[in-house]
């Protein structure tokens, strides 16, 4: 009588936990096989799943999760599987709505898989919108409220604006974390840089090249930036303007014969922009950006399959 007194779950053998566990590995390899590794392991994870494996195998709508406001580990999965309304026939109100949901996480959610799951859905909308709110995940990735604001724009480039008709500011003004681990704040400025580079605007190009040439570094900074600028570098040898070209030109003046990596990122860059195939020699390089240089079409589809 004593052991029913203490529910189910002391009655529960040590062996069950360790087959269960066997099971959802199992169920998770199986998942693998036919969806991808990407985030198998955030829904194998997730309380939901624990409580019921065969949710494993039940596809919830994206747009039906992040509304219903679930588990940091379902919304991360839902915005990896998220497509932009607008570019598939939903109302602007549906675009809108998604919009907001993703701004707020990318932005203030406590935990970085989630901050990291809604830059990603960002990178993918071609909303003009999302270029601004990526930028301020980018400066807010340390989740602390407050901190230094990196200038998005070059002169003449008008910002997007977000849903809020009071602006950025009002949106950031939610409760925030303490504030990540250096590693994991670096992670989350990666992902923004990658996530704007999906992107050609302007507003996109002109701060990527600050990022690049490591403008805006706080003093503060207790973990090394290189890898960040190392993206941001890469991010802006795939966007075909002129001012990523002028920076990438900085880059390699500033850091030949300093850091072989960025060199060499903005080398291959300025070579993929330009379609001129000059030494990584800074002085030829200026004289093509003082000249009237043209940004290269790039290869065609053909031409990038047949190189790999």
């Amino acid at each position: 009588m004593a052991r029913h007194s203490m529910g189910c779950s002391a009655l529960r053998r040590p062996g069950d936990r360790l087959v269960t566990r066997f099971a959802l590995l199992f169920v998770a390899l199986s998942v693998c096989t036919f969806a991808g590794c990407a985030s198998t392991w955030d829904t194998v994870s997730s309380r939901k799943t624990r409580k019921d494996p065969m949710s494993l195998f039940k596809s919830e709508e994206p747009m039906a999760v992040l509304r219903a406001k679930s588990g940091g580990g379902e919304r991360a999965v839902a915005m990896r599987k998220l497509k932009e309304p607008a570019a598939n026939g939903q109302s602007a109100d549906v675009q809108n709505e998604m919009l907001t949901i993703l701004a707020q996480a990318a932005t203030t959610d406590p935990s970085p898989v989630v901050r990291t799951a809604a830059i990603d859905a960002l990178g993918r909308f071609r909303d003009p919108r999302a270029v601004q709110v990526l930028i301020v995940a980018y400066q807010k990735a340390e989740g602390i409220p407050g901190g230094t604001v990196l200038s998005a724009a070059e002169p003449g480039v008008e910002p997007a604006g977000l849903l809020d008709p009071k602006g950025v500011n009002d949106l950031l003004g939610l409760t925030g974390p303490i504030g990540f681990q250096p590693e994991l704040t670096t992670t989350i400025r990666q992902c923004a840089v990658t996530a704007l580079s999906q992107s050609n605007s302007p507003e996109a190009v002109a701060f990527l090249a600050k990022v690049a040439v490591g403008e805006g570094k706080s003093t503060s900074d207790k973990f090394d930036d290189r890898e960040v600028r190392v993206a941001a570098v890469r991010g802006l040898g795939q966007m075909r303007q002129k001012p990523a070209v002028v920076a990438l030109s900085q880059v390699l003046q500033a850091e030949t014969g300093k850091d072989v990596v960025l060199a060499s990122r903005a080398h291959e860059g300025l070579v993929e922009l330009t379609g001129k195939n000059l030494p990584a020699d800074p002085a030829k390089w200026n004289n093509v950006v003082q000249s009237d240089f043209q940004v290269s079409s790039g290869p065609s589809w053909v031409e990038k399959n047949l190189t790999r």
